[in-house]
């Protein structure tokens, strides 16, 4: 009888005790942003969140239209010192140009005497075309598959695809199960964005045209009985930066984003895509780089930025309106990688 009793004592404690210990396994379930402070930035997102996926609110979205636009590099993913599929594409024209049969040959030539610094001024438009000229495609990704899992930044000597900001792989967790389409968009070589990112659980799972990055031209040979890819020397209109991105909004998705995130003046023009959405309610983000400590100090928060580089005229709030929410990494994130900070190991996205 006593034991009975003890028994029922038991499983009633489980009971009342399974809520919370749920929420301990699962802390995603109870505060699904919680590596974001509670200011500005994660109060305008989960606003705008609650607003457009209610249904009796006026500035309710479909499903099927709610489209969100997230820069890469900077925005995802560290790119200080250099953006990773400019440093990948960097290592293989280094090792293009110490071919014999180029030397004497620009822009290889520029390559080997000037760090490629030249090169990515004077020729960006055959950058990533150059860098992977003549090699089959598969075999190519196989190539920049070895690259990305080894290359180790120089400062935090971590693979790069460790270098990841947790804050923002969470937020997209987080539109992801309210129902958003989430578009990845960078102005790296297409091959690279798509193979960067599926070392990422949380973007892995996203189908292949999620990803938006800057096309190589391609021919194609079917002498062996199947298609056997191969890159061209050149780029493919438009480059995805700046106006591109915009442009490429139209060409490569089809709808407007009533969310854009992004962290430079190569996505002013992403953001101003925004405006085009046939919908009230849309939302502008900004990441400031300003947390030296933990990642790089650069730009500054509350400064309006140049929208299109290259000392060309235009402000990014004169392009994209002056409502763009501001997000700051010492601010409002509480930690940034996942490897070597406190708390580091508390979440993954649920399954």
């Amino acid at each position: 009888m006593n034991g009975k009793f003890f028994v029922w004592i038991w499983l009633a404690g489980l009971i009342i005790l399974q809520p919370a210990l749920g929420c301990a396994r699962q802390v995603v379930s109870c505060d699904s942003l919680f590596l974001w402070r509670d200011g500005t930035a994660r109060q305008a997102i989960t606003g705008f969140v609650r607003k457009v996926t209610d249904p009796e609110d006026a500035a309710y979205v479909p499903p099927q239209d709610r489209i969100v636009t997230i820069d890469l590099d900077g925005t995802l993913v560290c790119e200080r010192p250099l953006p990773l599929g400019m440093l990948i594409a960097e290592t293989l024209l280094r090792e293009a140009a110490a071919a014999p049969q180029l030397q004497g040959r620009q822009p290889f030539d520029a390559a080997r005497q000037d760090g490629l610094k030249r090169m990515r001024r004077d020729h960006f438009e055959l950058f990533f075309g150059l860098s992977g000229a003549g090699f089959e495609e598969q075999a190519f990704r196989a190539r920049l598959q070895t690259l990305v899992r080894d290359q180790r930044h120089p400062r935090f000597d971590l693979p790069y695809r460790e270098l990841f900001y947790r804050p923002m792989l969470q937020l997209v967790d987080y539109l992801l199960r309210h129902d958003f389409i989430v578009y990845v968009l960078s102005g790296s070589d297409q091959t690279l964005v798509r193979l960067l990112c599926a070392e990422q659980p949380e973007l892995a799972a996203l189908p292949p045209v999620r990803f938006i990055g800057t096309l190589v031209a391609l021919d194609v040979d079917f002498a062996s009985g199947k298609p056997v890819y191969y890159r061209l020397a050149r780029e493919l209109e438009p480059v995805n930066l700046r106006r591109g991105k915009a442009l490429n909004i139209v060409y490569r998705i089809g709808q407007y984003p009533i969310l854009a995130i992004g962290n430079s003046d190569g996505d002013c023009a992403m953001l101003a895509a925004t405006h085009a959405a046939p919908y009230p309610a849309t939302l502008r983000l900004l990441l400031h780089h300003d947390d030296a400590e933990r990642e790089y100090a650069y730009g500054a928060a509350g400064k309006t930025i140049s929208c299109q580089g290259n000392g060309e005229a235009g402000l990014c709030r004169d392009l994209a309106g002056d409502d763009i929410v501001d997000i700051s990494m010492k601010r409002d994130f509480l930690q940034v990688f996942a490897t070597g900070e406190a708390g580091a190991a508390y979440w993954e996205p649920e399954k």
